[in-house]
């Protein structure tokens, strides 16, 4: 949900004052952090999901957003993340069955956290 109201204060800030100022949001893919450590212990590890990437790979897009003449809109700082981007915005109902399946079925597949998920998906651990 966080991230989700970042984008909207994003696209408000946009709304305000967007023609005066530029508002890019960064969408970075998993940067390996403690934070991971804690999301382990409590059985929802990204690993398996998400590639982690190097956290110069998030600071060249960064920079290049800043620099850039006009501001980006969203930026993702990998290639699979722009697919992905391309893929919500393009065709939504496909990508949230491609959630669906990767949480319900791939790596959370005996998770217990996850087993409210495949019983509403028809896949019950």
């Amino acid at each position: 949900m966080s991230k989700r109201a970042l984008a909207a204060y994003a696209d408000t800030l946009r709304l305000e004052v967007g023609t005066h100022v530029g508002v890019t949001t960064v969408y970075p893919s998993m940067v390996n952090s403690p934070i991971h450590a804690s999301t382990r212990a409590a059985g929802l590890s990204l690993d398996g999901v998400s590639r982690p990437e190097p956290l110069e790979g998030v600071v060249s897009a960064v920079v290049a957003a800043i620099t850039a003449r006009r501001a980006p809109r969203d930026v993702a700082t990998t290639r699979r993340g722009r697919a992905e981007m391309a893929l919500a915005r393009h065709a939504p109902a496909l990508a949230d069955r491609v959630v669906r399946r990767t949480v319900a079925a791939g790596a959370f597949a005996e998770d217990p956290l996850a087993e409210g998920l495949r019983r509403r998906h028809g896949r019950a651990g």
